[in-house]
C-alpha cells in the first residue's frame, strides 16, 4: 500500500523541525496541496526511483535507511541529497553485482 503525503503530513514534519521528507516514487503519493505547503514551509520532498544499471530494482527502504543515517551524521552544509543518493546507489549496485 502506498503512503500518502498530505498537507497535514508536511505541516507536522515542519513543526518537528524536518527539512526533508523521503518520498520513493513507487511507494508514495503526494497531494498537490502537500507540494504547495512543502514549498511554503521549506520542506523538500525527496522523490526518487531506484534501479541498478541492469534494470533490477534496489530495495528502496534500504536505500532510504542508509541515506537517512548518512544525512543525519553530516553537517547541513554537506547534505547534498543527489550526491549522497548517487553514492549510496553506486555502492549498493556494486555490492549486489559482486554478491549475485
Amino acid at each position: 500500500m502506498k503512503r500518502v503525503i498530505t498537507a497535514n503530513t508536511i505541516k507536522q514534519a515542519a513543526a518537528a523541525g524536518k527539512k526533508q521528507l523521503y518520498a520513493p516514487l513507487k511507494e508514495t503519493i503526494i497531494t498537490p496541496e502537500a507540494r504547495t505547503v512543502a514549498s511554503q514551509l521549506g520542506v523538500e520532498l525527496l522523490e526518487f526511483s531506484l534501479a541498478t544499471p541492469q534494470g533490477k530494482p534496489i530495495d528502496e527502504n534500504l536505500v532510504r535507511q542508509v541515506m537517512e543515517q548518512v544525512m543525519k551524521n553530516l553537517p547541513p552544509s554537506k547534505q547534498n541529497y543527489q550526491k549522497i543518493k548517487s553514492v549510496v546507489i553506486e555502492v549498493l549496485t556494486a555490492y549486489l553485482k559482486k554478491n549475485s
